[in-house]
Order: C-alpha cells, then sequence, then structure tokens
C-alpha cells in the first residue's frame, strides 16, 4: 500500500512538474548570446521569445520565435528529464531534453542538446536556456517568464511595447 501510494505521488509530482513548461508561458529573453558573443540589444529589441506548445499530434515542442514572428525555430522535444534542485536559496528546476528544430528563416534543420533552468524568485520566475547543435554552435538564453511581476509602469509599458503579457495585475 505504501508503495502504491509512493508511485501515485511521484507520478503527479512529475506532470505537475511537466505541465509547468507547456503552460502556455512566453520566456521573454532579456539576454542573449551565440557562440559568446552578445545578441542582447538585438534579441530585446524585436522581442525574441520561448514558449512550450503541443503540436497537432499532441506532442511537445519548442518555439524560439521572433516578436515579429516572421522569423522563429521550432519542433519536437525528445528524451525529457526533469530535477527540482535550489539555486541562491530559491527553489528551482531543471529541464533536460533533445530539440530536432527548423527554422523558417533559412530551411535550416537539426537537433540540439538543451537545458532550461526555472527559477523560482519571490516576485516571478527567472530563466535560463543553454542549447548546443549539432554543428557545436553554444546559444545561451536567459530572462524571466511573463508572469514575473514589473513593478514599475514604466517597464511594463516598454515590455508590452515588444509583445510581452503579463498575467499579473501591477
Amino acid at each position: 500500500m505504501k508503495i502504491l501510494l509512493m508511485l501515485q505521488i511521484f507520478l503527479l509530482s512529475n506532470t505537475t512538474i511537466n505541465a509547468q513548461i507547456f503552460d502556455s508561458v512566453k520566456y521573454l529573453i532579456t539576454e542573449a548570446k551565440i557562440n559568446k558573443v552578445d545578441y542582447s540589444q538585438d534579441f530585446f529589441e524585436k522581442g525574441q521569445y520561448l514558449t512550450f506548445y503541443k503540436d497537432e499530434n499532441d506532442e511537445y515542442c519548442l518555439l524560439n520565435s521572433m516578436g515579429n514572428k516572421e522569423e522563429y525555430s521550432y519542433g519536437k522535444i525528445y528524451g525529457l528529464k526533469v530535477k527540482k534542485i535550489e539555486e541562491d536559496e530559491c527553489p528551482a528546476e531543471t529541464f533536460n531534453f533533445r530539440w530536432l528544430y527548423h527554422n523558417s528563416y533559412n530551411n535550416d534543420s537539426g537537433y540540439g542538446v538543451v537545458q532550461l533552468k526555472r527559477i523560482y524568485r519571490e516576485n516571478g520566475i527567472e530563466f535560463s536556456l543553454k542549447i548546443l547543435s549539432k554543428k557545436l554552435e553554444f546559444f545561451e538564453f536567459s530572462g524571466f517568464t511573463n508572469e514575473t511581476v514589473i513593478e514599475k509602469q514604466e517597464e511594463q509599458k516598454y515590455f508590452s511595447k515588444y509583445g510581452y503579457i503579463f498575467t499579473k495585475n501591477l
């Protein structure tokens, strides 16, 4: 009986964890590096974000989109592994998976090994995402989710200008 109860708790907690990254949250990129070259200003000004979604076959996918939605990378994720950790005395999780992607802007396709870290801060969720592509390109993105509370009205207006939608009232 104890084993059955523990198994149910484990399965429910893993379902909750996995659902947390697939809940239509936008990961708003404020810092971006490709092969250690800083592209943060360009990514931020274009409103680039990441999001997870389910495709028509009910499979989990990752979208890396410019705010103008004319250029994006998308594709299915495989082999998702989740680990609860602690970062700076805050609860956190890491999500490791393989991403099979396709780029809309150059028709390039391939795969990458991805690690997403979500840190649950007092006023919102901070993230970092690292991708190592098959071409050995290294991408590093960080920022916050659109669930994060922005305290200043001017900052909210600036972020909203680039299509960032906040789910909590200020």
